[in-house]
C-alpha cells in the first residue's frame, strides 16, 4: 500500500459517514489531545513501546484528518503549500534511522498545542481578530500530521496501523451522540446539496458549508435561533484565519407555510434576530432607514455577510430555484472573506457579471438591485421591483 494524504483524507471521510465519529461524545480535537497525552504516557523507545504507540499515532492522524474534513481543508493542497510531499512514500519523509519515540512525542506535543489554542478560541466568546497570535488550521494541521508521521519507522508501518484502525471501526456500533454539535454535518447541508451541484455559480460545487442544529418544531423560532448561535459564532470566528464559504439555515415550510408572503415574514424575523444578537447595534433591531443607505452592509461580529435566500416558491427560470428541493426555506450566510478568496478586487465586478451572465445563458434571469439590502430576498419575477421585506414589522 502506498499512502497518500488525499487518499487518507477520503478514507476518513467515508469512515465518519459510515460509522459516525467513533470518538464521540468528544469532539475530534479533544480526542486528538487525549491521544497525544496517551502517547506521552507510553514513553520509552523499545519495540514494545513503538508498537503500542503506533495505534495512538494512527488515532492522532485520523482525528486530525477528520478535523481538516470538518473545516473543508484540502490536505493535499495544504501539504503542497507547506512544501511537503503529499505522497507519503516520498523518501525525504523516512530517514534511515527512525526518530526516537520520546523525541517524536515531544514534536507532536509541540505541534498539537497551537491547534488546541485555535479550537479553544473558536469556542470562546472572544471577538474575531482579538488574538493576533492565532494561526490557521490550514497551516497547523499539516504540521501536526507531519509530526505524527515522524513517529513511524516507515510508510509500511504507517499504512499497517491506519488499516488496522479503520478496519476496527467496522465492528463498532454507530457512534454515540456527540457532546458538541458538528456544524459541518448539519442537516441543512444535505438539503442545499442539489442547489450546489446544479447552480450556474462556478464556485458553489466546491464550497465548504456549515449549518446549525436541525430545526426543532417543538420549540419556538426564537429558541431555535438561540440554539444556532454557538455554531454561527464559531463560523464567524474561524474567518479570522480560515474560511468557511457559507452557513446554511433551513426552516420547514410545514411550520411557516410556503407562500412568498410567509417566506418574507420568516426572513424578516431571521435578519432581525441576527441583528439583535450579532451586530454592533445589538440589542437594537434592524432600522430600515439605516439599512437602505447605499453604504450599508450586513456586518455580523465584524464580518461583512451576504444572504442568499432559496425557497420552493421560486420558479425554474429563477436564479434562486431550489432544483427540486421541497419542504424548506434555505437562508445562506456568505461572508465577504469567502468571496474575496476567489474574486480579487481587480476582477470582482467583471467576474461577478460573468457569473450572472452564466445564469442568463442558462435561462435563469439574475437581476441586480442597486441596494445591498434588496439583493438578499429577490422578487419572484425578475422585472418586479425589489421586495421591501425590511419594512415589515418583526414578529419575534
Amino acid at each position: 500500500m502506498r499512502p497518500h494524504i488525499a487518499r487518507i483524507q477520503e478514507a476518513v471521510r467515508r469512515m465518519v459517514e459510515d460509522r459516525g465519529p467513533y470518538w464521540a461524545p468528544d469532539p475530534a480535537d479533544v480526542y486528538l489531545a487525549e491521544r497525544v497525552a496517551a502517547l506521552r504516557e507510553a514513553g520509552g523507545g523499545d519495540a514494545a513501546d513503538r508498537s503500542a504507540a503506533g495505534r495512538h499515532l494512527a488515532e492522532v492522524i485520523v482525528a486530525a484528518v477528520a478535523l481538516a474534513n470538518g473545516y473543508g481543508i484540502s490536505l493535499q493542497q495544504a501539504f503542497i503549500e507547506a512544501s511537503w510531499p503529499a505522497d507519503l512514500t516520498e523518501a525525504s519523509l523516512w530517514p534511515e534511522r527512525p526518530l526516537p519515540l520520546p523525541e517524536a512525542v515531544d514534536r507532536l506535543t509541540a505541534a498539537a498545542e497551537p491547534v488546541r489554542r485555535t479550537m479553544v478560541f473558536h469556542r470562546s466568546d472572544a471577538r474575531q481578530g482579538s488574538d493576533p497570535g492565532l494561526a490557521s488550521l490550514r497551516r497547523l494541521l499539516p504540521d501536526l500530521l507531519r509530526a505524527a508521521i515522524a513517529g513511524f519507522a516507515s510508510y509500511e508501518e504507517l499504512s499497517e496501523q491506519l488499516v488496522r484502525l479503520l478496519e476496527s471501526t467496522r465492528g463498532m456500533d454507530r457512534a454515540a451522540a456527540e457532546s458538541e454539535f458538528d456544524p459541518s454535518r448539519a442537516e441543512s447541508l444535505r438539503l442545499i446539496r442539489p442547489i450546489q451541484t446544479e447552480t450556474f455559480c462556478p464556485f458553489a460545487q466546491k464550497s465548504v458549508l456549515w449549518g446549525p442544529p436541525s430545526y426543532d418544531e417543538d420549540r419556538s423560532f426564537e429558541d431555535n435561533m438561540k440554539a444556532s448561535l454557538p455554531a454561527v459564532r464559531r463560523f464567524l470566528r474561524i474567518l479570522d484565519r480560515d474560511v468557511i464559504d457559507g452557513f446554511v439555515y433551513a426552516f420547514p415550510t410545514r411550520v411557516f407555510g410556503d407562500t412568498f408572503d410567509e417566506l418574507t415574514q420568516v426572513f424578516r424575523n431571521f435578519v432581525e434576530f441576527l441583528h439583535r444578537n450579532l451586530t454592533e447595534a445589538a440589542p437594537a433591531g434592524l432600522d430600515p432607514a439605516i439599512a437602505t443607505d447605499p453604504r450599508w452592509y450586513f456586518v455580523l461580529e465584524g464580518e461583512e455577510c451576504f444572504i442568499s435566500v432559496f425557497a420552493p416558491c421560486y420558479p425554474h427560470d429563477h436564479s434562486r430555484y431550489m432544483n427540486g428541493v421541497e419542504g424548506h426555506f434555505l437562508f445562506m450566510l456568505q461572508p465577504e472573506a469567502a468571496i474575496v478568496r476567489v474574486l480579487s478586487k481587480d476582477d470582482y465586478h467583471p467576474r461577478s457579471e460573468a457569473i450572472r451572465q452564466r445564469f442568463r445563458d442558462g435561462f435563469q434571469r439574475y437581476p441586480l438591485a442597486d441596494l445591498e439590502i434588496d439583493r438578499f430576498l429577490l422578487p419572484l419575477r425578475a422585472d418586479d421591483p425589489p421586495v421591501r421585506w425590511y419594512e415589515l414589522a418583526p414578529t419575534l
